[in-house]
């Protein structure tokens, strides 16, 4: 599948290991000048139908990028549009609640990095990867979370991440694309980690273009090496929109 043309694209956006490396901790990561002015540009020419699409919360990812960018945290649990209000997703399972406290018990005990993001927990082992067998076992054997029908788990890289049922990227690109000014267009979805799988099945489904970053098995039909060759991309569309826009205004000069 390919773009067909870059002017009617929706772009949406995973964060860590897509648009920026990742840190030992999760808010280590450093993001580029030149990316900012990429996505600030990209969502100017594409009338705001740009959206970032993250596991994070929308709280993070807005201290991060520090752009009215739209946003979808907690892999879509909340969202927000350009610089408006956040909206989330009510999760008032009493059995999310106890899990979740059991994981973060586990985490200080066990001195592991903890992202509790109150719609989903993320516990990161990049900095000791020696605990994973550790992590893998209370999350499989001791607390059952395959087995449940309350939450996911996702493996992800270097880290577990566990949310509700009901909840992923793909509901949150679906949501987007079916509101102004995302709508009608091509959706384009970028990511690098498991947790973007159902983003990318779902662009498939409507005929869009799914960008795996790195290695590994994946749904996605085009392939990105690393966050270089996605900001080398990026730019190539910004590139494209500009090209548009001066060729409008040629057109509209000549017709004076």
């Amino acid at each position: 599948m390919e773009i067909k043309d870059a002017s009617k694209l929706a772009l949406f956006l995973d964060f860590d290991g897509t648009l920026v490396d990742f840190a030992s901790t999760p808010e280590g990561v450093v993001v580029p000048a030149a990316l900012r002015e990429v996505l600030g540009q990209l969502a100017l020419r594409l009338n705001g139908a740009l959206a970032l699409v993250s596991g994070r919360s929308i709280e993070s990812l807005s201290g991060l990028v520090d752009l009215p960018l739209t946003m979808a945290g907690s892999h879509g649990a909340q969202w927000r549009y350009g610089d408006g209000p956040v909206s989330h997703t009510e999760l008032a399972s009493k059995g999310f609640a106890e899990i979740r406290s059991l994981l973060l018990s586990f985490a200080e005990k066990h001195h592991l990095i903890a992202e509790d993001k109150g719609h989903a927990v993320a516990l990161h082992y990049r900095k000791n990867p020696a605990k994973q067998p550790e992590i893998e076992a209370y999350i499989a054997k001791e607390l059952a979370l395959d087995d449940s029908d309350l939450v996911r788990v996702i493996r992800g890289n270097c880290v577990y991440e566990i949310q509700p049922v009901g909840v992923d990227k793909g509901v949150a690109i679906a949501r987007f694309m079916s509101t102004t000014p995302f709508s009608g267009r091509q959706p384009v979805y970028i990511g690098d980690d498991t947790t973007d799988e159902d983003g990318f099945a779902w662009v498939n489904a409507q005929g869009g273009v799914s960008i795996k970053v790195g290695e590994g098995p994946s749904c996605a039909n085009v392939r990105l090496s690393d966050t270089g060759e996605v900001l080398a991309f990026l730019q190539l569309q910004l590139d494209k929109l500009r090209q548009l826009d001066d060729r409008t205004k040629l057109g509209t000069g000549a017709n004076r």
